[in-house]
Order: C-alpha cells, then sequence, then structure tokens
C-alpha cells in the first residue's frame, strides 16, 4: 500500500493516461500507460530469454533454468492433455500467453498509488500500472486467439466449417427430410443457423477478455479501498489496513496466476477444437 498521503478519489486512480485523437469521439483514443507498459513487459521477456538462453547448461539445472524449465514442462504437459495433434506453434504460444499475462498481473502486487505519484513527478496526471485492467489488452489477445482460431479453421476444415456456419444446430436436420415442404423450411432457417454460431463465436474473445479484466479491475478497486483505510484510519486503521493488504496481495497474486492459467488453457481448447478432424 502506498504510504503517503495521496489526494482525489478512488476514481481519479482509475484513469488512464490518455492520448486523444479526437476528443469528440470516444474511440479514436490511445491509452498510453497500457501500451507503455506492455512493451515494457515484453521487452523485459524477451532479454531475459536472451540472458537465460546464453546460461543454458546441461545436467541438473539450477536457479533460473531450473524454474523456467518447471514452467515449461507444466505448460507442455498442459497442451499435450489438450492438444489432439501435433502444431510447433500451440507450446510456445500457450507459453508466451500464460507468463506475459502473470507478469502484467503481478503488476498489481506493486503499491496502490505508486506508479499515479511517479506520474506525477514527470507531469502526467494519470498512469495505471496494470495492463491487463485495461479492457483493451485483454480484449487484443482475445482477438488475436479467435482469429487464429478461425484461420485454422478455414485452412484444416473450411467446407466443415462453413456448414456449420449455414447448417447447424437446425437446418440440418430439415433439410435431410425427403418432405420438401420441411427442406424449404430448413432452407429459411440457414440465417437462424448463421446468427446463432456467430453469436457462439463471437462469445469465445469476448468470455476470454471479460473474465481477465473483470477479474483484475475488481482487484485493483480493492487495492485501492485498503489503501484509502490504510491511510484515512489513524494508527488502528493502518494496522488493519496493513494486514488486510497484505493478505489481499497473497490472494491477488493467485487470482493472477489462476487466470493466466485460465486464459492459456481457453486458448489451448479453442486451438484444439479448430483442429479435431470434421465428423462425417
Amino acid at each position: 500500500m502506498a504510504q503517503e498521503a495521496h489526494s482525489g478519489g478512488i476514481a481519479e486512480h482509475l484513469q488512464y493516461w490518455t492520448y486523444k485523437f479526437d476528443e469528440s469521439n470516444p474511440f479514436m483514443q490511445i491509452h498510453l500507460d497500457t501500451m507503455l507498459t506492455t512493451i515494457l513487459v515484453a521487452a523485459g521477456l524477451v532479454l531475459f530469454a536472451k540472458w537465460l538462453g546464453k546460461r543454458l547448461t546441461d545436467g541438473v539445472p539450477s536457479g533460473a533454468q531450473n524454474f523456467m524449465e518447471s514452467v515449461i514442462g507444466f505448460v507442455d504437459d498442459t497442451v499435450k492433455d489438450n492438444f489432439p495433434t501435433h502444431n510447433p506453434l500451440i507450446a510456445p504460444l500457450a507459453l508466451t500467453i500464460f507468463v506475459f499475462i502473470f507478469l502484467c498481473n503481478t503488476l498489481d502486487i506493486l503499491p496502490a498509488f505508486l506508479a499515479h505519484h511517479i506520474a506525477g513527478l514527470f507531469g502526467l496526471e494519470h498512469y495505471r500500472q496494470v495492463p491487463t485492467n485495461d479492457l483493451n489488452l485483454p480484449a487484443a489477445m482475445a482477438v488475436c486467439v479467435f482469429l487464429l482460431a478461425i484461420y485454422y479453421e478455414m485452412k484444416l476444415k473450411p467446407a466443415h466449417f462453413i456448414k456449420e456456419l449455414l447448417f447447424q444446430p437446425f437446418a440440418a436436420l430439415l433439410l435431410g427430410s425427403k418432405n420438401p415442404v420441411v427442406k424449404l423450411l430448413g432452407v429459411a432457417l440457414i440465417p437462424l443457423n448463421l446468427v446463432l454460431k456467430l453469436v457462439e463465436e463471437v462469445a469465445k474473445p469476448l468470455s476470454l477478455s471479460f473474465r481477465l479484466f473483470g477479474n483484475m479491475f475488481a482487484g485493483e478497486v480493492i487495492f485501492l479501498l485498503i489503501a484509502f483505510l490504510l491511510l484515512g484510519g489513524g494508527a488502528v486503521g493502518m494496522v488493519a489496513g496493513f494486514f488486510v493488504g497484505l493478505g489481499w496481495s497473497a490472494f491477488h497474486m493467485f487470482i493472477g496466476l489462476l487466470q493466466a492459467f485460465i486464459f492459456m488453457i481457453l486458448t489451448v481448447v479453442y486451438l484444439s477444437i479448430a483442429h479435431q478432424p470434421a465428423e462425417h
């Protein structure tokens, strides 16, 4: 928790460092704090990988190599258990998603108002330190996973995928009938099938993004509430806020790890569905 006085309410600290291309259009803006933090985390991952790659040793690993081999082994086992075929892209993608999201989530462990105050020293009014509590980042990652799943659907079984879009679940049952009236009804139901299938597909990136965003956003708000308790309740409030904040920090780290795993496993599952052979 932040240990110094701060001004403004919680809502003030939930604002982004924003660059607006068009003041009148809320969609014509970017959150610079999210972009900067994301770039720094990604760059840190690349530098760490290069550093570790130069220090790999045979035999019994130790230190960072041992830890990363454990993480890689865990992710690799998860992919093998949930992915039916071999695709050299899936395991590295799952590992990258898991580690990247976990590191972004872990930034929430820093003092609640730290980034805000540091940004103020450089003349910035707002700065949010956890990029995953900005819906833009989880949504962008979820859309990438969604497009990748669609790509494999169209690459591996295009006829089956288009058939599912147009004929499942209702039209396929009716088109198999010998009655021409029933067949005509099946044709009429094709637009409904298409709408239902599109809703089903779009629900995948929505569930991925909103689950991660909602958990991390709620966690940050609770951190801010605890920080206000710590700073505004006198000596008793400071002691209570410290222990409550300590307990919540441990719990929230677990939540961040869990959300990274859920995003990773759902990514593997969605891509697994795209790789499953078409049923005849």
